[in-house]
């Protein structure tokens, strides 16, 4: 059994538990950090559970009669296997390729489903900025997520959004025609598209980059899974941008995340007269920074991604000089 197999039975095999037998995510991840390996567990006795676990003698029962019934593990190996077939790959928490600004957040998923590139070397990358943002974005709106995503692109930055229509498909969109890498977190299982016409663009983004859920393969979305996700959303970026925003909507949640998050949070000033703008323009009231281009991110950035692409700049410009200035001389010689 391969390892990407053995990853994706463990983790199905662990939501299912926590559905049936009423594990929380506390004691989820205290479970899965004394047996990240599902083999291993399922060699532990009721007593130790109960030392992982504390809780009724019948709860701790049919905790170790649920990792103990055989039937239940051939459906997950067998669920575990038509998954990873699709491409899609779970990582725990614990796993050192988890993404490392993800576990800082409070109630962070024990565990995410992914479709698209390595994850680890995904996030190895320096710079990640979230942009959200309505569903029915008005021509201004686009226009300024085609801007400051080409030059958050230009300045290597991943770009994340949640794969919704209007803001958040242009935004990867635009991420994916910069060449950039792009990130979509979304509130269904990874095997499945929502809105149903992004087929082409899920496809699209998980060829070069990711397309990530804390829901196993199969979940369809609904309602409730849009607000926990945008957690994630806010949780994986160094900074979150809304570009367009009614004062109500599921963007301002995900910029609600990010200020308890301590992410820095950017708003695009709008129209006093447009609803789409009242949502930024109320941000902006309480305490988040005006975004009227690229650059008043890429300051912000850790270790100034803005500085850091001048230095090079310069460092390149000096050294094109000096070698123009040895041509010169060879030439004249």
């Amino acid at each position: 059994m391969t390892q990407d197999l053995i990853e994706m039975q463990n983790g199905l095999c662990y939501l299912e538990f926590c559905r049936q037998v009423g594990v929380n995510r506390i004691l989820f991840r205290r479970l899965i950090q004394r047996h990240p390996d599902l083999n291993d567990l399922l060699q532990a006795g009721p007593k130790e559970i109960a030392e992982i676990i504390i809780g009724p003698p019948d709860k701790i029962r049919r905790i170790y009669t649920f990792f103990n019934n055989k039937r239940l593990q051939e459906h997950f190996a067998q669920k575990a296997k038509s998954a990873v077939e699709q491409g899609i790959r779970a990582v725990f928490y614990t796993d050192p390729r988890y993404p490392g600004r993800l576990k800082e957040i409070s109630g962070c998923p024990a565990l995410l489903f992914y479709r698209g590139q390595d994850i680890a070397s995904i996030f190895a990358k320096e710079y990640f900025v979230t942009l959200v943002g309505t569903r029915t974005p008005t021509p201004y709106g686009k226009m300024v997520s085609r801007k400051i995503v080409a030059d958050l692109a230009a300045s290597s930055v991943v770009i994340i959004s949640g794969m919704a229509r209007g803001i958040d498909a242009e935004v990867h969109r635009t991420a994916l025609q910069e060449g950039a890498t792009t990130i979509a977190v979304i509130g269904c299982g990874p095997d499945l598209v929502y809105p149903p016409e992004h087929a082409d663009l899920m496809e699209e983004i998980a060829r070069s980059g990711l397309v990530i859920s804390e829901l196993p393969p199969g979940v369809p979305p609904r309602r409730q899974h849009f607000p926990a996700r945008n957690r994630i959303l806010s949780g994986l970026a160094d900074a979150v941008v809304v570009i367009e925003a009614s004062v109500d909507s599921g963007t301002m949640i995900t910029a609600g995340f990010a200020g308890e998050q301590g992410r820095d949070v950017f708003a695009v000033p709008g129209s006093i007269l447009s609803p789409l703008s009242q949502g930024c323009n109320k941000l902006i009231q309480d305490g988040a920074e005006v975004l009227t281009c690229a650059e008043d991110i890429l300051w912000r950035l850790p270790k100034g991604a803005l500085q850091t692409r001048i230095e090079q700049d310069v460092r390149t410009a000096v050294n094109r000089s000096e070698t123009e200035d040895l041509l010169t001389r060879v030439i004249n010689a």
